[in-house]
């Protein structure tokens, strides 16, 4: 398993990589009206991270895990195959930045049994804090080719009992190649008794 984040160097700080704006932004590829997540607090709130870069620290537009959980896990589709580069992500603050982040690419559908037990692609640990909005994690760019779903599941966060995301970004480039649209279809993930039932022995058992 992948494994990365900020760096610390010699003098003992935690340094990352700038995010260095708009370009090789991968904004106009996600197909934010399909963009879902389940254990969202409000319906629909994650397609509101999913904004242009010089946004990212407006307080307006956030997505919040239910109360006393702090997982989340997002769906992204997107418009056409794209290969992602690096990821930008601005959470909340008093430990409701997520911690630990893990990435699945091109799933039909999964849910959190298949994100707490299925290896992801990558796993990023997130810094607590990210003042600025500059804090980029590199991906591993081979693992991240050919990309038309991609799910992130926040496993935790830094001692929050909800987790808050205001911003997500993605770098990279589109192919261009448009993904043929299947008629009637709902790219929305959804919560099934069984779901719930093992997100609830999850819990029980990260608890």
């Amino acid at each position: 398993m992948a494994h990365s984040g900020p760096f610390r160097c010699e003098c003992g700080q935690l340094h990352g990589l700038e995010f260095q704006g708009p370009s090789n932004d991968l904004l106009p590829y996600i197909d934010t009206p399909g963009v879902s997540a389940l254990n969202e607090s409000v319906g629909g709130a994650c397609r509101r991270v999913f904004k242009p870069y010089d946004q990212r620290l407006e307080h307006e537009g956030f997505v919040d895990s239910e109360d006393d959980d702090p997982q989340l896990l997002l769906h992204i589709p997107f418009t056409c195959p794209v290969n992602i580069r690096s990821l930008h992500l601005v959470g909340g603050e008093e430990g409701a930045t997520p911690r630990e982040l893990r990435a699945f690419v091109n799933h039909e559908t999964l849910d959190f049994s298949d994100a707490e037990l299925m290896p992801p692609v990558q796993q990023w640990d997130i810094a607590p804090t990210d003042p600025t909005g500059t804090l980029e994690y590199p991906t591993q760019f081979t693992r991240f080719k050919n990309v038309t779903r991609l799910y992130l599941f926040v496993a935790n966060n830094h001692g929050a009992e909800q987790t808050r995301i205001r911003y997500i970004g993605l770098k990279g480039t589109g192919t261009d190649h448009k993904r043929e649209a299947v008629k009637n279809a709902v790219y929305e993930l959804k919560p099934t008794p069984e779901t719930n039932a093992l997100k609830d022995q999850t819990s029980a058992r990260i608890g």
